[in-house]
């Protein structure tokens, strides 16, 4: 089941309570009044107004083409990490005609949270669902929620449609939209704000910020093309500590930002699967250049997931603290320290979160320097996070996303 906000019933203090019942007769005509002006307006309670909607196709970061009512009163959310994008289509409420999400920024994420929170308090009472990756949301939680449109993500489509979440939707007339920052976030990115732009009613801050997106995107791009300069060996480590070693991508997710940003890395070549673990053993061996490892908050009062701990980014690290569990985590690597990678001081780490957010460009402008300095020497991706927050989104910049080997 979902959580929600208990109130308070009673009287509203200052209202004026009614001086007697209505005879029974009168409540049943105005009973059966009401049902019968739904009947003829084709409406439910809590619908919307014909008038102030319109059936209109959209495309979702899948190619599905999909009718929605739009622009949307009330969205279901399959993730509530979705607020890294309807916070910059809606500055002024993120949380805007959301009904209900689950509480997977509070539970990885919970600096960001912690961060919207406290901008709009009330997004702690948007309905709590269960989350399709655990299993825990049902067809009829979501269909309680009567929702216009439910939006999933790309990753977690799949078993929506093994659940039977998508089908019945369906049958009462609600459109599953996908959005993808996760599987192919270079290729996803701009049609998954698009999507939810539409969704939302907000094309033009979609527009907006699509438009900045896709120059950061193809400033990398162009440069590289340019200088025909050939991709750095680079390991992805993700997140040390938090898995052990050693994690990484494939050709997706994070991997393909490392690809974006003139890389490549040892997982596209070593595994089978868009996932999976290489042997310490086997990144001896391959000696990358470079490595990236990705870290974030993931455990209460910062308490070390597994011994060595993680390295912790975010909206309340500091660079000092970053820097130190870095240094720490590969300490512990037995090895590592004999890769070309930690004695060349090319050992960096980023925001776990970029995998699964439109602000992912910051990634590959970050990778790029570190991957191909000589190209990127002017980019400044620490005033671009400044400049995100203060053109785009409704919170400050602060903390720390990115660290390196001191």
């Amino acid at each position: 089941m979902f959580r929600r906000k208990s109130y308070r019933s009673g009287p509203v203090p200052g209202t004026i309570r009614p001086l007697a019942r209505p005879p029974r007769a009168v409540s049943i005509a105005v009973f059966f009044a009401t049902v019968l002006t739904l009947l003829i307006t084709g409406c439910s309670p809590g619908a919307q107004s014909p008038s102030n909607t319109h059936k209109t196709t959209i495309t979702d970061a899948l190619g599905r083409t999909v009718d929605v009512r739009l622009p949307a009163q009330r969205v279901l959310l399959g993730g509530q990490r979705l607020i890294y994008t309807t916070a910059l289509l809606d500055k002024d409420d993120p949380a805007r005609s959301v009904v209900g999400w689950p509480d997977d920024l509070l539970q990885n994420d919970p600096d960001s949270y912690r961060k919207y929170r406290d901008r709009f308090p009330h997004i702690a009472d948007v309905t709590t669902t269960g989350e399709i990756s655990a299993g825990s949301l049902s067809a009829e939680q979501a269909l309680q929620l009567r929702p216009d449109v439910f939006v999933v993500s790309a990753a977690s489509f799949k078993a929506a449609q093994d659940a039977g979440i998508v089908d019945k939707l369906q049958k009462a007339d609600i459109p599953t939209v996908v959005i993808d920052y996760f599987v192919d976030p270079v290729a996803h990115t701009v049609p998954s704000v698009r999507a939810l732009g539409e969704i939302f009613g907000r094309q033009a801050q979609a527009k907006a910020f699509i438009d900045y997106y896709e120059s950061k995107i193809a400033m990398v791009r162009d440069r590289l093309a340019a200088a025909a300069a050939p991709p750095t060996p680079t390991f992805l480590w993700r997140a040390p500590g938090y898995y052990d070693c050693c994690s990484t991508f494939a050709r997706s997710n994070l991997a393909a930002l490392v690809t974006a940003a003139g890389g490549r890395n040892l997982g596209d070549d070593l595994l089978s699967t868009p996932q999976g673990t290489l042997s310490p053993e086997k990144i001896l061996e391959r000696n990358p250049a470079v490595i990236v490892a990705t870290g974030a908050n993931w455990a209460p009062g910062k308490t070390p997931v597994k011994d060595g701990g993680f390295v912790a980014l975010g909206y309340d690290e500091t660079p000092d603290a970053a820097r130190g569990q870095l240094a720490s985590v590969v300490a512990k690597q037995p090895g590592f320290g004999n890769l070309d990678a930690v004695r060349n001081k090319r050992t960096f780490a980023l925001w776990h979160h970029f995998y699964d957010s439109p602000y992912n460009y910051l990634a590959v402008e970050w990778m790029a320097k570190w991957l191909h300095p000589e190209l990127f020497s002017d980019v400044n991706p620490d005033a671009e996070l400044t400049e995100l927050h203060t053109k785009f989104l409704p919170i400050s910049a602060s903390g720390t996303f990115w660290t390196g080997l001191p």
